[in-house]
């Protein structure tokens, strides 16, 4: 019974997620209100907030599910074709995420720059993220990066996701300074460039 209700109050949730990213994407965010995502999601106004403060709390679990799912996404594609080269394959990792913004960009101009590490770090620890998680634990323990810290591997993924992030947005969304495709080589010189620790 009380695995039941837990069930339900997660579909109650989901069902708030999917709706509101929906609407975000169709609308985008300032134009869509909560009765709307209410109405989409079929359940009543107050539902909406026993999960979420607001649109802006809920545009964040969009954000921190997207995020994860292309990181993770992304993980596994290097790992099926991985040289054992632990700098190619971040840069494996880099291309999948360019890739799919390239193909996905009304997700990209929903995210904005805030495809970003600093959001999954919030809440990299909780169960939910434990894909994450593992991914960072892999990193700490490769031999490539054994003579650091864990702090510095973490800000070193760090400077390279919010790299590619506003990279993304910026070159494939308004082309500036170049197209990503244009910008990728550069891209690529410069994260080994971060690499050589």
């Amino acid at each position: 019974m009380a695995q039941s209700m837990k069930q339900k109050k997660q579909e109650k949730k989901q069902s708030l997620v999917d709706a509101s990213y929906d609407l975000f994407l169709s609308k985008g965010f300032n134009k869509t209100s909560i009765d709307e995502i209410v109405k989409k999601a079929n359940v009543a106004k107050g539902t909406f907030y026993l999960y979420f403060k607001d649109k802006s709390d809920v545009m964040e679990d969009i954000m921190l599910r997207l995020s994860c799912r292309v990181l993770c996404d992304a993980y596994s594609s290097m790992k099926k074709s991985s040289t054992g080269d632990f700098v190619e394959d971040i840069i494996a990792i880099v291309d999948y995420i360019i890739e799919y913004f390239k193909k996905n960009k009304l997700v990209l101009k929903l995210v904005k720059k805030d495809f970003s590490w600093p959001l999954i770090c919030e809440k990299i620890f909780d169960s939910e993220y434990g894909e994450v998680n593992k991914i960072l634990e892999e990193c700490f323990q490769n031999p490539y990066l054994a003579e650091h810290s864990n702090d510095d591997i973490f800000k070193l993924l760090f400077v390279i996701i919010e790299l590619c992030g506003s990279i993304c947005y910026t070159s494939i969304i308004n082309e500036q300074p170049d197209t990503i495709d244009n910008m990728k080589p550069f891209l690529y010189r410069i994260i080994r460039k971060i690499l050589e620790v």
